[in-house]
């Protein structure tokens, strides 16, 4: 049976080695939380299975694939506000997406399976460490390179993001306006200073990007995609 493509996001957090041992128990906490954000915010992601490896690696399903590229930057926006709040320092992380199928959407009980996805995720990952931080993709065929093209841009930029960058960027992906954003903020701010915030983190240029890599993904994976797999159906165990 013909199992339909989603999305695995895999990633290491940047110079964790470096943590002390109490501070890399609160890291665990960070990085679930930014995964909660990711559920919270982008619902129609489906993002689901977060799994946590020796305290300073990551792993998530999206089950939208369509969504992965502007979760996972959501992530590491997510990753820059929180951990600014718990450690007074950003912290950055390398995230690789891999596309293809996977034996079984994860559940509470099912953290982590098995699939093309993962194996295509992970590789990347691996190949990613060579230019820590970083962001790519795998499983598209010819696509990945214009995707990882776009993707380096993209972490070129995030990698400079303030916090308050960080935090606009992350209202933004939400696809709100920067009047929303305002009025989101705690406390509120002006909406002359979210334009700050986000002109200063390139969103303007971001924003394109993101739109062109989701119009691309879906139209590709689309064809791939016969029929719907439920989360928790299981194809195969």
């Amino acid at each position: 049976m013909q199992r339909r493509t989603v999305a695995v996001v895999t990633g290491d957090v940047n110079a964790s080695t470096r943590m002390l041992e109490e501070d890399a128990r609160r890291l665990e906490h960070v990085l679930n939380t930014c995964f909660q954000d990711v559920v919270s915010a982008l619902a129609d992601a489906k993002a689901a299975g977060f799994t946590n490896f020796r305290g300073d690696s990551w792993q998530f399903v999206i089950g939208d694939p369509g969504m992965a590229v502007r979760a996972t930057l959501f992530f590491r926006s997510s990753l820059l506000v929180h951990s600014n709040q718990e450690f007074g320092k950003r912290i950055h992380t390398s995230a690789s997406i891999g596309f293809g199928s996977i034996k079984y959407m994860p559940s509470e009980t099912s953290l982590a399976g098995g699939g093309k996805a993962y194996e295509y995720s992970g590789k990347r990952l691996d190949k990613l460490r060579r230019r820590v931080p970083g962001m790519g993709v795998a499983g598209l065929g010819e696509i990945d390179l214009f995707m990882d093209s776009l993707l380096g841009v993209v972490d070129a930029l995030a990698h400079h993001w303030t916090a308050l960058q960080a935090q606009a960027v992350s209202f933004a992906l939400q696809g709100l306006a920067q009047v929303e954003i305002a009025k989101k903020w705690n406390p509120p701010i002006s909406q002359q200073a979210v334009h700050k915030h986000l002109l200063s983190a390139g969103w303007p240029a971001i924003e394109p990007a993101l739109r062109w890599m989701e119009t691309t993904l879906k139209g590709c994976i689309a064809e791939n995609n016969p029929e719907r797999l439920s989360e928790g159906e299981t194809h195969e165990r």
